[in-house]
């Protein structure tokens, strides 16, 4: 397997780490370089089904697209500013504008406060006065570089330090005496160390046991009916041809006594490369079209067989008892859908005593806690019915209604409105639902 690692960030950081990435003759590194912030998104979703890792020239792009994808199916590594980065910024200032004296006058964004006041101690350099702005998503770039300005026309300031290439170029053009912090060659270089052992661990990943268990739930009475036994036959050999093709293109053995079920045995890195890291799931759409049984997919991986088998008949189960066309259990007993537009990604335990906590005061179990908390991250509405939610979930409506009670009842979910069915029958419900991590 060739890892490809995606450089997102302005070109001439992209031009600087791949030149760092050269020695390296391993990796497959794709350059693509953005004139501003706001463009990191279009390419993470350009590159979303081609990279396997994305590495960010700083922890803005690496922000900006943890908060839209999360969880993010991709490993993401970001190039961090360090000390390092400052003292040479500072040296450039002091070589420019002569020593920074007790009456320079400075303002800095996107680094923490300590750090900077950490570093002019170790310099043993002090300024009359520092003005910080850290960098928040909601209002971008464009708050940084206003921050800037108006502390420079209200002559407040004497120079301004920015680690967002953006605005150091707008500040410029404003003869703003204005100084780019940029990260050093050595924390690059980290971060491609640290890209080389996200890689290793993905072909270790790719090399682990999988195993589908597949369920055909209603092959008996496929085969029942009023019907000569060729046609029996004929039906059998294209569900046989069915999952022969599939076999064929997982490169899995398989094993169908006849009965119900059949087991495939595979790895994890040939499944996650042909489904789309199990987006796309044809067979179980093919099975139900061409011979009108209806199967579920359980799929679970492991470092032996055996483990692989028991996750694989968790994730079977859960697909049965939750009337979904398949999960994924992995290693750390994470769950996930397959194929699903709302591709719901939980665990069914928690540490986290938030959610413990929420679970003892809707009185619902831990695990529908994390499935809703998932379900919310991937609902862009926020609003939603009963029939919404039990579809989400999969689950029956009855189910759903009772969830929403609980969480109503807890001030956790509001009702916002009304929608009147196509059909007759009462208005439903529409709730807006209230889950928040706390952001400690």
């Amino acid at each position: 397997m060739s890892v490809k690692t995606v450089i997102i960030g302005p070109k001439y950081l992209v031009h600087l780490i791949m030149q760092e990435a050269r020695p390296h003759s391993e990796m497959n590194m794709i350059p693509a370089p953005y004139i501003n912030e706001q463009e990191t998104l279009r390419l993470v979703h350009e590159y979303i089904n081609e990279a396997d890792i994305f590495l960010f020239t700083g922890p803005i792009p690496y922000e900006i697209t943890k908060q839209f994808y999360k969880p993010c199916s991709k490993k993401m590594v970001y190039v961090p500013f360090t000390g390092g980065g400052l003292y040479r910024t500072l040296f450039k200032l002091i070589e420019n504008q002569g020593n920074i004296t007790s009456r320079s006058r400075i303002s800095i964004d996107t680094l923490s406060q300590s750090d900077v006041e950490e570093c002019f101690e170790e310099l043993e350099i002090k300024a009359a006065k520092m003005y910080f702005q850290s960098y928040e998503n909601e209002k971008g770039a464009e708050a940084l570089y206003w921050f800037h300005y108006n502390l420079w026309m209200n002559k407040k300031i004497d120079a301004a330090l920015t680690c967002v290439h953006s605005v150091y170029q707008r500040l410029k053009a404003n003869n703003i005496p204005v100084y780019q912090i940029i990260p050093t060659k050595s924390s690059i270089r980290s971060s491609l160390q640290q890209v080389a052992l996200e890689s290793k661990n993905l072909q270790s990943a790719d090399t682990q046991i999988a195993i589908m268990i597949m369920k055909l739930e209603n092959l008996s009475i496929a085969n029942k009916g009023e019907r000569s036994n060729y046609n029996v036959q004929r039906e059998k050999t294209i569900l046989e041809n069915i999952l022969i093709d599939f076999s064929e293109e997982m490169q899995a053995l398989f094993n169908w006594s006849g009965k119900d079920e059949i087991r495939f045995i595979t790895t994890r890195g040939t499944i996650e490369k042909k489904t789309n890291r199990y987006r796309n799931m044809p067979i179980l759409n093919e099975m139900i079209t061409k011979t009108g049984i209806k199967s579920y997919l359980g799929i679970g991986f492991g470092r032996t067989a055996n483990e692989a088998e028991i996750k694989a008949r968790n994730a079977l189960n859960r697909s049965r008892l939750d009337k979904r066309s398949g999960f994924v259990v992995d290693l750390d007993g994470t769950i996930q859908t397959i194929g699903q537009d709302i591709r719901l990604n939980y665990s069914i335990r928690s540490s986290d005593p938030n959610r413990i906590q929420l679970a003892k005061q809707t009185g619902l179990s831990v695990a529908t806690i994390n499935k809703l908390f998932s379900f919310n991250d991937g609902h862009e509405e926020k609003k939603v019915t009963a029939v919404e939610l039990a579809n989400g979930l999969g689950m029956t409506v009855r189910s759903a209604r009772r969830i929403l009670s609980a969480l109503e009842n807890n001030r956790l979910a509001t009702i916002v409105g009304e929608e009147q069915p196509i059909n007759r029958g009462r208005p439903r419900k529409i709730y807006a639902i209230h889950l928040i991590e706390p952001t400690s």
